[in-house]
């Protein structure tokens, strides 16, 4: 992995929510990591919501990631797990998003129902899929899984 990091020891990499999901990182950067690192360990894991939204996308991407390739990952958060990601916050403010963009576009509610396009489902859905792998990452048998470094198939 050619970026800077943190801290790296091995198979190990030590760093910061903010260094991993605040600065321009895309997919192949994480799945460079993934392949890299079978440990990574980030430290001042803030609580998320739509409020953040691209760093919010960028740690949805990069878990994906992690976990299709097995990696270990270690959060050090400011909330339990179970509230990593304010799922109330997210639907409240992507129910304001639709609202701006139906203004935007001058739909009428019924107009803007019929388009799946706004109902912001697929994003509360990629949430909750998140929360639901992070608990399944913390399980033994995903710890006893074997890191999946270079190419998948």
């Amino acid at each position: 992995y050619q970026r800077r990091v943190r801290v790296s020891h091995g198979p190990v990499l030590l760093t910061s929510y903010r260094e991993l999901c605040e600065h321009h990182h895309g997919s192949s950067d994480f799945r460079a990591i993934a392949k890299t690192f079978s440990h990574v360990l980030v430290r001042d894991f803030p609580q998320l919501s739509m409020k953040q939204k691209t760093p919010l996308r960028r740690f949805i991407i990069m878990m994906d990631l992690f976990y299709d390739r097995g990696v270990k990952l270690v959060l050090s958060a400011e909330v339990p797990i179970t509230r990593i990601i304010d799922l109330e916050v997210t639907s409240q403010l992507a129910a304001d998003d639709v609202r701006l963009l139906m203004d935007d576009l001058k739909l009428t509610l019924e107009e803007a129902k019929a388009m799946a396009l706004f109902t912001g489902e697929d994003e509360l859905f990629s949430h909750k899929r998140a929360l639901s792998r992070l608990f399944e990452m913390q399980c033994n048998d995903y710890w006893e899984t074997p890191h999946k470094a270079g190419v998948l198939k």
